[in-house]
């Protein structure tokens, strides 16, 4: 009878109809537009990992990544695509809006995976960096070490600090001699120095730490920092800068942002910035908080792997003996 009357409403007044097709078809536009919304940004997900293995996070400003074993196998989830399985875990996960790359061995050789090429095999692989159109990592061979950006190769060098990619820029710290350290700023040579520097790289910009007179400068694209007493983190993007430097006198971290100092702290494990965003790991009474901009995360027993975006940020957490990735949390 509901369905009869129902039939019989539709044949009396086909406006409701019309009306009805209308709010449904709208309903749809805005569950796609939704949908859409959600895909760009990552949607939110706090994930708990089960297993005491060594686990991979990365987030982009649109997309996602994180390893995990099931079975005594390894697998990649890339925003809700697995790659896998694998028989070793995944090391050095990389991911950008539109590519990822991460490492892993078969049959005692390492290998790189960039979207899908497979780069190696290598005696061993450390630092993969990844960018929409663009691509570095490091690799062993024969007791040297090279640092490979997507088609050319740079070396040998007898160690390499750190490295990282963009799309039209790329940045590796390196030594030849013991002691002596090179950055190396898409081509261009800075150093030698003491000790090796804090690095970081945009499509517009690029940030490394240098010793100095007993200090520690930061020399960006277009200025100078400093001199401090310590500095532990630096990030840039195109727009911003942030960094966490020490305080003697006062015997404590401060975090700053694009020359606005933020807070003292008694310890700064991390700090990423992009255009529009900002966030850090820093440690209160034993306890671990994420801050991003002007909301606290927390308390943690630990807190690390943090990505900060525009759109997206993450981290992972350990609490109550449980490992987890957070993606974007309300919490």
């Amino acid at each position: 009878m509901e369905e009869f009357r129902l039939q019989e409403v539709k044949k009396e007044k086909p406006k409701v109809k019309k009306k009805a097709i209308f709010i449904v078809f709208l309903i749809i536009v805005i569950a796609f537009i939704g949908f859409l919304f959600l895909g760009s940004r990552g949607g939110t997900i706090t994930k708990l990992f089960s297993s005491s293995d060594f686990i991979q996070f990365t987030v982009a400003d649109k997309s996602y990544a994180y390893s995990y074993q099931d079975q005594g196998k390894w697998y990649v989830n890339v925003k809700g695509k697995v790659l896998g399985p694998y028989d070793s875990s995944i090391m050095n996960l990389s991911v950008s809006n539109s590519s990822y790359g991460f490492s892993y061995i078969k049959d005692g050789r390492s290998y790189v995976n960039v979207k899908g090429k497979i780069l190696g095999p290598y005696n061993d692989i450390r630092f993969i960096s990844v960018s929409n159109n663009n691509y570095g990592f490091s690799y062993l061979d024969q007791g040297k070490r090279y640092v490979q950006i997507k088609d050319k190769t740079y070396g040998p060098y007898n160690d390499i600090w750190s490295l990282d990619v963009s799309d039209k820029n790329f940045g590796f710290i390196y030594s030849q001699v013991e002691d002596t350290w090179n950055v190396n700023i898409s081509g261009d040579e800075f150093g030698p120095y003491s000790r090796p520097s804090y690095l970081s790289v945009s499509d517009n910009n690029y940030g490394f730490t240098y010793p100095k007179d007993g200090k520690i400068e930061i020399k960006t694209k277009n200025k100078i920092y400093g001199p401090y007493d310590d500095i532990n983190v630096i990030s840039v993007s195109d727009k911003s800068i942030g960094f966490s430097y020490f305080d003697k006198i006062k015997n404590q971290r401060i975090v700053s942002i694009n020359d606005k100092d933020i807070d003292f702290y008694d310890s700064i494990n991390e700090l990423v910035v992009s255009d529009n965003n900002y966030g850090f790991i820093y440690q209160k009474q034993g306890q671990w908080y994420a801050q991003i901009k002007d909301k606290t995360y927390g308390p943690y027993d630990m807190v690390n792997r943090l990505f900060v975006f525009n759109n997206n940020f993450g981290f992972a957490y350990q609490k109550g003996g449980g490992l987890y990735f957070s993606l974007n949390p309300k919490e």
